[in-house]
């Protein structure tokens, strides 16, 4: 069972990852396969242009973007589970895991009539957020936009884990209900996570 999380932070070493790692230690633990992709170290990322090249191949992503963001989206259709990492920027995901979730746009296939398929059908879906506010401080909506891409995507939502008020990685780590939460997290995840 494999877990690719997207980790969208520009700090790949803050709060956001220090969550991540107790989850993603706590899967592997319970026999996952994971992997962390930082998306702040790829020297070639651009955003998605809506070129609907993608379309005209409705067994590939075929995004005609040339970027690292290729051999990612071959990556996530392996994957069982996709786990969507991000601080709250603004009531938002960061700009970085933004750009990598509009580029799976091509994973969507749309035929004449409107009706599409999604390359990602049956996989499950999380996410992980951190946030200095709480949870209704822009986590919710950010768990609401990966939801709602699961949904779209055919994906099982495999549900969102909030750190809320964070403030340091070492006070994450020091957080015993916190990291209670965080590993069970991760043991759900591989527990529901085989496609």
């Amino acid at each position: 069972m494999r877990i690719l999380a997207l980790q969208g932070s520009p700090r790949p070493n803050g709060n956001t990852q220090a969550v991540l790692d107790i989850v993603l230690a706590s899967a592997k633990q319970a026999g996952a396969e994971t992997e962390t992709i930082q998306l702040i170290d790829l020297k070639n990322l651009k955003g998605c242009m809506e070129c609907l090249a993608c379309d005209k191949n409705l067994y590939e992503p075929a995004c005609a973007v040339d970027d690292d963001m290729q051999a990612i989206l071959e990556k996530a259709i392996k994957a069982d589970v996709i786990v969507w990492a991000t601080p709250v920027f603004c009531w938002s995901p960061s700009w970085l895991l933004k750009m990598a979730m509009d580029r799976f746009y091509c994973m969507f296939k749309f035929d004449e009539n409107g009706d599409y398929k999604c390359l990602l059908a049956g996989r499950k879906m999380a996410a992980v957020i951190s946030a200095g506010g709480g949870e209704n401080d822009g986590a919710d909506s950010i768990q609401e936009t990966c939801r709602r891409m699961a949904q779209f995507a055919e994906a099982q939502w495999l549900g969102a884990l909030i750190a809320g008020k964070v403030t340091d990685p070492d006070s994450i780590r020091a957080d015993t209900a916190l990291v209670e939460r965080a590993r069970a997290f991760g043991r759900q995840l591989a527990a529901q996570g085989t496609v």
